[in-house]
């Protein structure tokens, strides 16, 4: 049980998460939506993975990308009621969506970092 916990055992389960979701976009190849990316399903997968990153010495960061995260969410909220003159959900969701894939990949990264070093 302590490999899942340590950083190669997060890495593991990426991985793993990543095979699992690229086979079922395979297997569900007519029926899967076009617009959503297998990069989509894998940010939940990387926030569990940062905090399962915080025993070993990650949780000094947590807060902060969790700070950051709100912020991006109030962020795009903004941007897009000045620019478009309205806030329409299916667009700030996806906006939204694709920022937060980004920012967590990058968070994850750091976790990662933070604890191997």
């Amino acid at each position: 049980m302590a490999f899942w916990t340590s950083p190669a055992g997060t890495l593991a389960i990426l991985v793993i998460g990543w095979l699992i979701i690229r086979g079922i976009k395979r297997l569900f190849r007519k029926h899967w939506p076009a617009q959503l990316n297998t990069w989509d399903l894998m940010t939940p997968l990387l926030i569990v993975g940062s905090l399962i990153l915080i025993p070993a010495g990650a949780g000094v960061i947590i807060p902060w990308l969790i700070i950051g995260w709100m912020a991006i969410g109030i962020g795009v909220t903004l941007l897009q009621a000045i620019h478009n003159k309205e806030l329409l959900y299916s667009t700030f969701f996806r906006t939204f969506w694709r920022l937060t894939d980004l920012y967590w990949t990058a968070g994850f990264i750091i976790c990662f970092l933070l604890v191997i070093s």
